[in-house]
């Protein structure tokens, strides 16, 4: 993988990451996650039963989800900032029901869909960042567009998927290679397990 360093956002086919951000990948406690566009990809389809009910359609990429669990067993905390009404309450569900985090050696994944209906993101994540006594600067954001920037321009690293829109990526510290939901988060786990040198073979799958 190629890696691009600079100071600024410009349109390039490699990955674009700023200066000096090792220390940070070394460092980070906390992933924030936004779903649409990041977790799941930017786009949905949608149906109607029999019965008159409308149903949503998303996909995502599988290898997103180990990214997950190689992120948890280092100890990186995880938060959806987003709706766990949709596909993603199944998901976060079955992610903390698998018995890595059911015998407590990984912490259970979060969700701020109760809090986001009452508060705004970034009120929300700092009531998260409270509980676990973590601070924005011990965290990664990864954000595709503009609801995610008041949040995204307060954490100590700013993530963007390869298909992000421009306002994200002009304050992105990372621009990564891969599409949202097509791998975007396996690729920075992976960036963080290479700035660690840890090997994920030799951590659990789940």
């Amino acid at each position: 993988m190629k890696i691009v360093y600079r100071d600024h956002y410009d349109i390039m086919p490699s990955m674009y990451m700023k200066m000096d951000l090792k220390d940070q990948l070394l460092s980070i406690k906390g992933l924030i996650l936004d779903l649409e566009g990041v977790w799941f990809e930017g786009k949905e389809t949608r149906g109607v039963l029999s019965s008159g009910e409308a149903i949503v359609f998303k996909t995502r990429s599988v290898h997103d989800g180990q990214g997950l669990s190689f992120l948890r067993a280092i100890g990186i905390r995880v938060v959806f900032a987003g709706d766990k009404s949709g596909p993603l309450g199944s998901i976060i569900d079955k992610i903390n029901t698998l018995p890595s985090v059911t015998s407590g050696t990984w912490p259970l994944v979060d969700c701020l869909a109760d809090t986001l209906k009452k508060e705004t993101p970034v009120v929300s994540i700092e009531a998260w960042l409270q509980k676990h006594d973590l601070n924005w600067s011990d965290c990664a954001y990864i954000g595709d567009d503009r609801t995610d920037l008041e949040a995204m321009t307060l954490a100590g690293i700013k993530v963007a998927p390869a298909d992000a829109q421009r306002i994200v990526k002009k304050i992105a510290d990372i621009v990564l290679t891969k599409n949202g939901g097509q791998g975007a988060v396996r690729e920075f786990a992976e960036m963080v397990l290479d700035a660690r040198g840890v090997d994920e073979g030799a951590l659990p799958a789940a």
